[in-house]
């Protein structure tokens, strides 16, 4: 309750925050990479069934940032939000371990999987807090930390794609290798270890006093001011187009592993994991921030004089096109796929997989970044966790849409249609260029329906 001492508290020491959103990534995808290949080759689910289930769970994690940001701005404060999150996200971890041992060793435990996967996604509500609460680190009003806190966000993304990067260039591996019991216990050993020594920088850090009162309510309350209704109007534009990006994204956890699980893993002699793909997605977004930053960003600042170099609406479109066309990759590929398998019974290479990742990766660094500064920039100071909720959300629902969308579609073409058990009988490329033409058409009604001044 006392006022911080500028010297000894905040600014560029709490870099402990960026551990734990390292560690929180790591484990995050540690587990979703390896889930629907666990439960098509474990608990029996079909691949349409396993897609579903993992549609439903990542949009339940991403949707729980929401309660977090209610808890955290009415009642506990940033700090005690983000440990009490990250606490029941172990304990989740935990449990999710001991299950799929139980599993692994011919113990039903499914009902305990599935528990356990929910008291994650509950606990995974903590990154929302964990986001604001390392910007509550930086006085904007201090030149010096105003800059470290405009690189922060820059950090923290860098944070949550290194722990991607580790997730499956390692875990996915161990997991691959040892079972998916063994990488669930690394990642219940990284989460903690990420709690500790978050736990540890606390008397260096700052914080931000909770404020009585709904937030969401405030939300409204300013936008009903006049003045506010286009801004509202605005962000609800860009939400909305948000949710189609989400849910052509969510494949990547889902329906290209399974087809990456369909081809010829052999590669000079070793065996490449089928979700270990996914590294090129974080990759590229490492190589693709310093590009945009170093190179695009300077070269666009000369030609048209905005310090942003793109605006956020040309970034966020750009980001659009990208990942419709990552999906485009996908489909084409499973065309070429299928019809090598059905004509000469020969299985395409793995690592041509890598152009989707690679242009995911690339549509991340544009749309993801460009959405969360827009949701930031346009919340007032004091509700800048439900902005970040708002990001997360975005992806709940995009999650909870491409479920929507594959049970639609199995139910439509029938179980020998465009996703049944065996994809060599299917038609995966068909359900890809579905979601060619949702992007397509939400790119067009980004354009047409929205002109923003920044």
């Amino acid at each position: 309750g006392s006022p911080a001492v500028a010297s000894k508290t905040g600014g560029s020491r709490p870099s402990t925050a960026l551990v734990l959103i390292v560690c929180g990534s790591l484990s995050l995808y540690g587990v979703s990479y390896n889930l629907v290949l666990f439960m098509v080759s474990k608990l029996g689910l079909s691949n349409a069934g396993a897609a579903i289930q993992v549609s439903i769970w990542n949009g339940v994690h991403d949707l729980s940032p929401l309660l977090v940001a209610y808890v955290s701005d009415s009642h506990l404060g940033r700090f005690k939000t983000t440990l009490g999150g990250s606490l029941i996200y172990f304990f989740g971890l935990a449990l999710l371990s001991l299950s799929v041992l139980l599993v692994e060793n011919k113990v039903p435990a499914t009902w305990l999987f599935f528990v356990a996967l929910y008291v994650i996604a509950l606990g995974k509500g903590f990154a929302a807090s964990l986001l604001a609460f390392g910007a509550d680190q930086f006085d904007g009003k201090d030149p010096v930390e105003a800059a470290w806190k405009s690189s922060y966000f820059n950090w923290s993304n860098f944070s949550t794609s290194l722990g991607l990067l580790l997730a499956v260039v390692g875990v996915v591996y161990i997991g691959d290798r040892l079972g998916f019991s063994s990488a669930l216990f690394v990642c219940t050993g990284v989460i903690l270890f990420g709690i500790m020594v978050f736990s540890s920088g606390a008397k260096f850090y700052r914080y931000a006093p909770s404020l009585t009162g709904n937030p969401f309510a405030r939300l409204l309350q300013r936008g009903s001011h006049k003045g506010d209704h286009s801004n509202l109007a605005g962000i609800l534009v860009v939400w909305l187009g948000s949710v189609v990006y989400e849910t052509m994204k969510t494949q990547t956890f889902s329906l290209f592993v399974e087809q990456a699980a369909l081809m010829g893993t052999i590669v000079g002699g070793f065996r490449v994991p089928p979700a270990s793909l996914n590294s090129f997605d974080p990759i590229s977004v490492l190589v693709w921030m310093v590009v945009y930053d170093r190179v695009l960003v300077p070269v666009m600042r000369r030609a048209t004089g905005n310090s942003r170099g793109f605006t956020l609406f040309q970034r966020m479109g750009a980001g659009l096109v990208m990942m419709t066309a990552a999906m485009a990759c996908a489909a084409v590929l499973e065309a070429s796929r299928l019809a090598g398998f059905h004509r000469e019974r020969v299985q395409t290479n793995v690592l041509w997989q890598i152009p989707q990742f690679v242009l995911v990766g690339c549509s991340k660094v544009f749309y993801c970044v460009g959405l969360i500064e827009f949701l930031y920039d346009q919340a007032p100071e004091n509700l800048r966790t439900v902005a970040a909720a708002m990001a997360f959300f975005s992806s709940s629902v995009g999650s909870f849409l491409s479920g929507f969308l594959v049970s639609i579609t199995s139910g439509i073409t029938g179980e020998q249609g465009w996703i049944p058990r065996d994809l060599n009988n299917g038609h995966l490329d068909y359900f890809f260029w579905l979601l060619v033409a949702l992007g397509i058409a939400n790119w067009v009604i980004f354009l047409a329906s929205y002109k923003f001044k920044e």
